[in-house]
């Protein structure tokens, strides 16, 4: 064999090494990105995030300050908010103390066969739609010439609170746009809370 020929068959020998050292690289990659997506798909599903079911899953005792913010400024009460279970299951006790006197407001909250539904039931003849989304109950009505809203935000181990307060007498017209006329209600009173759910309801 000339020289020529020795030379060529050393540098295909060269070349099966490197090319081998260049696919294995590749072909492990590949097997470890089969594997966890093989993986990923398996561990999904205990992975999902459990839906949690209202008011069931945040039943219990919520404790802490309401804030109430007028023009006359920040007052500040302990405030309990009571969920709890009845016999019946579309029925629960739905209850708030305010102040170191804990003036109780003992009301009921049933379920409806619609799942976004609720009534509030004060236990005094008046029954309150309240609406209900991604783990909060709103509600808006309207008592002694004063128009309310109200938004109860739940999570696992808490509850924000908030009432806001308009005076009917106090609405103003803000304008006319399109042949729409908006009426505003200026906001009087805010009431607002953080209650931290008690460990032994959690």
């Amino acid at each position: 064999m000339d020289d020529s020929g020795f030379l060529f068959n050393t540098y295909f020998r060269s070349m099966k090494k490197w090319i081998a050292f260049l696919i294995l690289p590749l072909f492990l990659a590949c097997k470890e990105a089969k594997e966890f997506e093989s993986t990923t798909a398996e561990e999904t599903p205990a992975d999902v995030k459990k839906a949690f079911d209202f008011p069931n899953d945040y039943l219990g005792v919520y404790k802490g300050d309401l804030e109430i913010t007028t023009s006359n400024g920040v007052n500040s009460i302990p405030m309990e908010f009571h969920l709890l279970s009845t016999a019946d299951s579309t029925r629960f006790d739905y209850k708030i103390f305010y102040g170191e006197e804990r003036s109780e407001r003992a009301y009921t909250l049933i379920s409806t066969p619609n799942p976004n539904v609720f009534e509030l039931d004060e236990n005094n003849g008046i029954i309150l739609p309240v609406a209900y989304a991604d783990g909060t109950l709103f509600s808006t009505y309207q008592v002694a010439g004063n128009l309310l809203n109200s938004t109860e935000k739940f999570y696992p181990d808490h509850m924000d609170f908030m009432i806001t307060m308009s005076s009917l007498q106090d609405s103003t017209t803000a304008g006319k746009a399109e042949g729409y006329k908006v009426d505003t209600y200026p906001i009087s009173v805010i009431q607002q809370a953080y209650l931290k759910k008690n460990k032994d309801s959690l």
